[in-house]
């Protein structure tokens, strides 16, 4: 699925409800691309887990139970793209959701994704947008917050999140607007030689936004109860 809109073009894959590029004014914003561990990244959301978390309790798979499902298309107008899915209920993660995102392109991007308890007991619910940031020019000085963070890209930190963040690129300058999204995992992919040296990937980097990391899910604070709908969203404004 593709739209324009407003200087904003997006191709979105109902296959894992995915991102596959994100572009400005012919500027790629975010992207698909060819990992130096040799996988294939772009843009997905994670839900209703992280990472890692929820696999030994929950038996939840890595990153969640969303970004390898198929997506139906709810809504199609010249400036906004809706899709939905189904989560499946388990013995061990009794909930059924209905998940759906809304791509809107107007003066800026904005990604919003909401979270309806349809069926089950209250669960733990986390969610995070692992973002493919496009970085032609590698990522080397990135400032988030106007702070360095290659440091943080190398090593899989977080930051918190503020209500407007900074992102200035060695290319590029951007302000991510959070709704609902309180920290931000950083990353690249990387390969490791014999000699333990790490070689990352520098075509990209991850700036992930979550609704709080770490230790959240499976808090009080992380229950979904039945009936009740949880939404988050982040806008992203091209500055330079």
């Amino acid at each position: 699925m593709n739209i324009s809109n407003n200087g904003w073009d997006i191709a979105v894959n109902l296959q894992g409800g995915r991102i596959e590029e994100l572009d400005f004014k012919g500027t790629r914003v975010l992207g698909t691309y060819n990992r130096i561990d040799g996988k294939v990244g772009n843009t997905h959301v994670c839900l209703p887990s992280f990472d890692k978390e929820g696999e030994s309790q929950y038996n939840l798979p890595f990153h969640g139970l969303v970004r390898i499902a198929q997506w139906t298309m709810t809504a199609n107008a010249p400036n906004s793209l809706s899709i939905s899915c189904i989560t499946p209920s388990s013995n061990f993660y009794p909930a059924e959701f209905e998940v759906i995102q809304t791509f809107t392109l107007d003066k800026s991007f904005t990604h919003t994704v909401k979270v309806t308890h349809i069926k089950g007991r209250k669960v733990p619910l986390n969610i995070g947008y692992h973002y493919y940031w496009d970085t032609p020019n590698g990522w080397n000085g990135t400032m988030i917050q106007k702070e360095d963070r290659t440091n943080d890209i190398k090593t899989n930190g977080f930051i918190n999140l503020q209500k407007s963040n900074s992102i200035v690129f060695p290319h590029a300058q951007y302000e991510l607007v959070s709704h609902g999204f309180r920290s931000a995992v950083l990353w690249t992919s990387f390969k490791e030689s014999e000699e333990k040296q790490k070689e990352f990937s520098q075509d990209f980097c991850c700036i992930e936004p979550i609704v709080q990391w770490p230790s959240y899910f499976g808090s009080e604070k992380s229950m979904i109860h039945p009936n009740e709908t949880v939404s988050a969203s982040v806008e992203i404004k091209k500055v330079v």
